[in-house]
């Protein structure tokens, strides 16, 4: 139902009246209308008080139109008047500025047909006109110029008053075409204006109630509202306040996160193919070449000169290599797919099971290894197990003169703790630093230092895992410092040392 005010129509034409009332009627659901044709029928119009708009023709056959303007102008000054007539002239037009009317429309077959969008902008400019003068308005004079759009309207979401930013935001040249339109004509899916009804005829709020409006081109743009029921005025009249902030980039943002998202699922799902592939189709003639080459050594071994048996070793010591990659692919592959849950880790208690792991390399290469206090971390304690282990193996083997000397130590920052495994190693150009996480990406040949080339590659996988980033900060002959970070959890898992 409208709340459109009682209109009074002024105009001695009683088909004009008709006309003007067909119409008004036709484009607004509910309106009371009263014609006034004579003095006698204005005087008791007058005399009852019951109009909230005045359309008033400025030529009358009983009284001066511009003269019964002005009386209704001095007795109800916040009244809207809608000035229809055929008079033209400048004369005209400046005393309808001097009585301050709120709409000129000329009296034709298209003046009929803008008449209802005239009715809406009057009593827009009316209502603007009050709260002008009202005690809050320094606060309006605040919304008119907020960002968000601002919306007033009945229960039924008929729009009362919007400030330019709505307007804005549907592609309008003002508020004033948005008077007396249905708010929810602008919601882009009729479930979603459905949604905002029934929220507020149970609760009397709408909060943050993400949906499309569509604007004046067709087009939609995503906005958040939120909407409280208020009871204005004397007689409690409730109205509908809304806030509305335009979501486009935000749920761009959400759009092409889900995209990424879908798209890791299906790089991880293609990665778990690729490591079933690696530990059946790779694997299997692996198997059978390393067994057909311990059946020929088996068989003719003795048989053969020293350049086959070369020959030999050579194939034999090929698939052990390509064994060894296959795993590190295989490891590499399933660092996210067979990954373990992260629970409470002793980072002390996993060096210590690493230092024990390598010690047969540790006495070999006279290392000694150091550590600081390390703290309790929520992790995946397998995968912080291997992510030393290479670290350490790393700085035992790429040594120079020097017998290794590793200190790790770890430093807690605002929001994660800082690993950092120290050596005095052959080191490295700072310009490699990225390049070395790469799979098989290596500085030196394997028969300088050997190796799949792979073991720092997992090490990124393993961190970035856990949601935290790997660096090494080197210099050629003064060793390397491995930095890793891990984020600092919650659920009271993460503990500073004693």
């Amino acid at each position: 139902m409208s709340s459109l005010p009682r209109i009074l129509l002024i105009d001695d034409r009683k088909g004009d009246r008709e006309l003007a009332s067909v119409v008004l009627s036709g484009a607004f659901d509910r309106v009371d209308i009263d014609q006034v044709g004579s003095a006698a029928q204005f005087s008791a119009a007058m005399s009852a008080g019951l109009f909230g708009l005045v359309i008033a023709d400025a030529d009358l056959e009983w009284s001066d139109g511009l003269e019964v303007i002005e009386l209704i102008r001095d007795l109800r000054p916040d009244c809207p008047i809608i000035l229809f007539t055929a008079s033209t002239g400048t004369e005209l037009w400046n005393d309808a500025l001097r009585l301050h009317v709120d709409g000129y429309v000329g009296k034709s077959s298209e003046g009929f047909v803008e008449l209802p969008a005239a009715v809406r902008a009057a009593l827009f400019r009316a209502r603007r006109r009050a709260l002008a003068t009202a005690k809050d308005a320094p606060y309006r004079r605040l919304v008119e110029g907020l960002p968000v759009g601002v919306v007033v309207s009945t229960p039924g979401g008929e729009i009362l008053e919007a400030n330019p930013a709505f307007a804005t935001m549907l592609g309008l040249a003002n508020p004033e075409a948005l008077s007396r339109r249905s708010f929810t004509e602008f919601f882009a899916q009729p479930s979603a204006a459905s949604s905002w009804r029934s929220q507020l005829e149970e609760s009397l709020t709408v909060g943050n109630l993400d949906v499309q409006l569509k604007r004046t081109d067709r087009t939609t743009m995503w906005v958040r509202i939120s909407s409280w029921a208020v009871d204005s005025g004397p007689n409690g009249v409730r109205q509908i306040q809304s806030i509305i902030e335009e979501t486009d980039e935000f749920h761009a943002a959400q759009f092409e996160l889900a995209r990424r998202s879908q798209a890791l699922a299906r790089s991880n799902a293609e990665l778990e193919q690729f490591a079933y592939v690696v530990s059946h189709d790779l694997q299997q003639p692996l198997g059978m070449i390393s067994s057909y080459l311990e059946l020929l050594e088996t068989s003719v071994g003795d048989n053969l000169d020293d350049e086959s048996r070369d020959y030999l070793d050579r194939v034999a010591r090929g698939a052990d290599r390509m064994q060894e990659m296959v795993d590190a692919v295989l490891g590499y592959a399933r660092v996210d797919t067979r990954g373990g849950d992260f629970r409470p880790v002793d980072l002390t208690a996993v060096l210590e099971s690493v230092v024990e792991e390598l010690k047969e390399s540790i006495d070999a290469a006279k290392a000694k290894i150091s550590h600081d206090d390390l703290p309790t971390v929520v992790a995946d304690g397998t995968q912080l197990h291997q992510l030393l282990h290479n670290l350490l193996s790393n700085a035992i083997k790429f040594v120079g003169p020097r017998p290794p000397r590793i200190h790790v130590s770890a430093q807690r920052n605002d929001t994660d703790w800082q690993v950092s495994v120290r050596d005095n190693g052959i080191g490295m150009e700072p310009d490699t630093g990225e390049r070395i996480f790469v799979m098989f990406q290596r500085l030196h040949t394997q028969d300088e230092y050997p190796g799949t080339g792979i073991g720092l590659a997992i090490c990124k996988r393993i961190v970035e895992r856990h949601g935290g980033r790997i660096w090494v900060e080197s210099q050629p002959h003064r060793g390397s410092t491995f930095v890793f970070t891990l984020p600092q959890r919650s659920g009271g898992e993460d503990e500073a040392p004693d």
